[in-house]
């Protein structure tokens, strides 16, 4: 352990230096993004913060979380850019800050190709922890990751032992070269270049360009109490419920060609991956109900089973996958696969409870909605990326459209429309 100077100390990690290797198919999904991003990629960084008990000093918090780390190949990772290959070093060193307040320059870094993927922050009050705060890179770690490392990172620091070893990416990589993995990733791509040419043609995938984009939000009381309403109501779950009402918002007022939405998946509900604390992001196709005039009930049961099928499909080699839809993309064989849906709450039921609010519905009485636009983006692969997020209960939805393809007021729209619809549904006995 090498103390620099008050800021930051460096933890040295040890291990066997193993590879070259291929990308794991979660880092090939991420890879032409980080790349064509540059400097901006740190939009992408993960990053949380949680609370450490039991009065744990800095020098033994250090200690414990080098201990930690170790056991795991991620974070002695190397990606060589040129070569689109990784290497687990044989030592890497983490940098973590040590202060009383946040230090916003380890959130607002990207990552480097080389860089060890993870950032550290201990807060402290008197030289006792009390909270640690984890930036991850987006290469290497998708966004399920904090929960499990989370609960390893407390566990370790508040002094509860070194975790068993789980499944390391090298593992990971070994089933993903192997014949069988090979035959599963054929299959799902398969599927995806049966449905991208069955449905009718459209933009295709698109690669991470240059262009306008504006990044709109909504942040709504009445939606996240309508969605878990009718979520219990209808026996889907709410992010399937805001998936489909979205989908038939967009498809019936907007774009009426709109057909098939990828899903963002970090895969937490395949088989052998719920632990592992790696990159398993891929996306799962979503194939939008055919009747936009059907009864609402019946179309989000519909786009329910549907989602739970594209999930479960969501694990594939991903550069073959690009490869083959972006072939098909400049033929103008492929549907249009620019319209993405990301879940990306940190909880599990975050509005548990909601439904017995609705009497605030009824009276009108929720907090105001808030629509606005927080910021402008110059590169894209999207006509818009719906992300879904969770605020004190709140539903917070944020749009990035291509302007070119949804105007600002459209977006609004959009999302006027979303929660006009679920709140009506919602109100229904």
């Amino acid at each position: 352990m090498k103390v620099e100077n008050d800021a930051f100390c460096e933890l040295t990690l040890h291990g066997p230096e193993t590879g070259p290797f291929p990308l794991t198919w979660g880092q090939g999904n991420m890879w032409e993004s980080i790349v064509a991003l540059g400097s901006r990629s740190s939009r992408l960084n993960i990053s949380w913060t949680f609370a450490v008990k039991n009065g744990v000093r800095v020098p033994d918090a250090l200690t414990r979380i080098r201990n930690c780390l170790a056991q795991f190949d991620i974070f002695r990772v190397s990606f060589d850019e040129q070569r689109v290959e990784q290497t687990f070093k044989e030592k890497a060193d983490v940098r973590v800050y040590v202060s009383e307040a946040p230090t916003a320059a380890i959130r607002e870094n990207p990552f480097a190709f080389d860089e060890t993927p993870i950032r550290l922050e201990l807060l402290h009050a008197g030289g006792l922890v009390t909270h640690t705060s984890v930036v991850l890179s987006h290469l290497a770690f998708d966004g399920g990751a904090c929960r499990p490392l989370t609960g390893i990172l407390r566990d370790a620091i508040e002094g509860h032992g070194v975790p068993a070893q789980g499944m390391q990416t090298e593992e990971l990589i070994g089933y993903e070269r192997s014949a069988a993995g090979v035959r599963r990733s054929n299959a799902v791509i398969g599927g995806w270049v049966s449905a991208a040419t069955r449905l009718p043609p459209g933009r295709g995938l698109l690669s991470t360009t240059a262009g306008a984009d504006s990044v709109i939000s909504i942040r709504s009381r009445a939606t996240s109490i309508a969605s878990q309403t009718l979520s219990l109501r209808i026996g889907a779950s709410a992010s399937s419920v805001i998936l489909a009402a979205l989908a038939r918002v967009v498809r019936q007022d907007f774009y009426s060609g709109l057909s098939a939405m990828p899903l963002v998946c970090n895969n937490r509900m395949q088989p052998g991956l719920s632990e592992f604390i790696g990159q398993t992001l891929g996306n799962g196709l979503f194939i939008l109900p055919e009747r936009v005039d059907a009864e609402f009930s019946s179309y989000v049961r519909n786009a329910y089973s549907r989602a739970l099928g594209a999930y479960r499909r969501a694990r594939y080699d991903c550069f073959e996958w690009r490869n083959v839809l972006t072939d098909l993309s400049a033929k103008g064989l492929a549907t249009d696969l620019s319209y993405y849906f990301n879940d990306v709450r940190a909880e599990r039921d975050p509005w548990a409870g909601l439904e017995n609010q609705m009497s605030e519905l009824r009276a009108g009485v929720t907090r105001p909605t808030s629509i606005e636009t927080v910021e402008w983006r110059g590169m894209s692969d999207a006509t818009c990326f719906a992300s879904l997020d969770s605020i004190d209960q709140d539903c917070l939805l944020t749009l990035v459209c291509d302007d070119s393809q949804i105007s600002e007021s459209d977006a609004v729209g959009v999302l006027e429309t979303l929660e006009d619809l679920l709140v009506k549904e919602a109100l229904k006995s």
